[in-house]
């Protein structure tokens, strides 16, 4: 289906619906992107691999602090690449207390994970701390990037990394950047909850009281107040996402970060 054009999550769906469901398809869609990309790495052509190397040796021949580096698999093929220009250098020491790490992006034509280090300037723009591409999400080669991406940063950790909710993206941090405060991006809680909410996804008190939760409780105090309004005002004590949201609590919410530059 992928070698048709039909994008792996699209062939996911297709499958899991096929199957009976997601629960009885036996891996999940993690599982499926990581096996897609382990098949299109291996048809990686010699000659595009050899024109990033080419390309990295020239920018840091030419380009004051610019950086590089590449993980090789077992075959020796290029498996990731990260790389950084010397003004993401500087940016960095002025601006690298908080950053965002992302990892949604597939649009080159091995369907590689595009993973940019994100974070604000002064004017509240955007900036590039550096770039990577992944041939999956694996702790191991999330080890390997945190790492590089430390190494040309000086050995200097952010006080703050933002992600979306990846388990191996998690295990990495710890490992890497012990002294980080990992937190988890909002805007893809926000996007993810749709799909586990059901019919509340629609009901706007709950999602009033869940922004809440998320974003304007000023202590957290008035964090589990308002998560026991919510869960008691909509009959959900038991729904198994939110449940599992909860205990992760402090890694989303502002009112467990208000000791930390945020």
């Amino acid at each position: 289906m992928v070698n048709a054009g039909i994008k792996p999550t699209a062939t996911y769906s297709y499958l899991a619906e096929e199957a009976g469901g997601v629960d009885v398809l036996g891996y999940s869609k993690k599982d499926c992107f990581n096996f897609i990309h382990q098949l299109i790495k291996s048809k990686v052509e010699a000659g595009d691999a050899q024109s990033v190397v080419n390309e990295f040796n020239n920018r840091q021949a030419n380009e004051t602090l610019f950086y590089w580096d590449v993980q090789l698999d077992l075959e020796g093929r290029i498996a990731n690449f990260f790389w950084r220009d010397g003004r993401s250098r500087i940016d960095y020491e002025i601006f690298g207390d908080v950053v965002s790490f992302d990892t949604t992006y597939r649009t080159n034509k091995y369907r590689m994970i595009c993973a940019p280090f994100i974070g604000i300037n002064h004017h509240w723009q955007n900036i590039i701390f550096g770039c990577a591409f992944l041939s999956d999400e694996s702790a191991e080669s999330f080890k390997w990037l945190f790492s590089t991406f430390l190494k040309s940063m000086g050995g200097i950790a952010p006080k703050t990394i933002i992600t979306d909710q990846v388990q191996a993206m998690a295990i990495a941090i710890r490992e890497v950047m012990s002294g980080t405060r990992h937190r988890l991006c909002q805007w893809h809680i926000s996007q993810n909850a749709p799909s586990h909410l059901g019919s509340l996804k629609n009901d706007k008190g709950f999602s009033k009281l869940f922004n809440k939760c998320m974003s304007e409780c000023d202590s957290i105090t008035e964090f589990d107040k308002t998560w026991e309004m919510m869960l008691t005002m909509h009959n959900v004590e038991e729904h198994k996402w939110l449940k599992n949201l909860y205990n992760i609590r402090h890694m989303w919410s502002t009112a467990f970060n208000n000791d930390v530059l945020d």
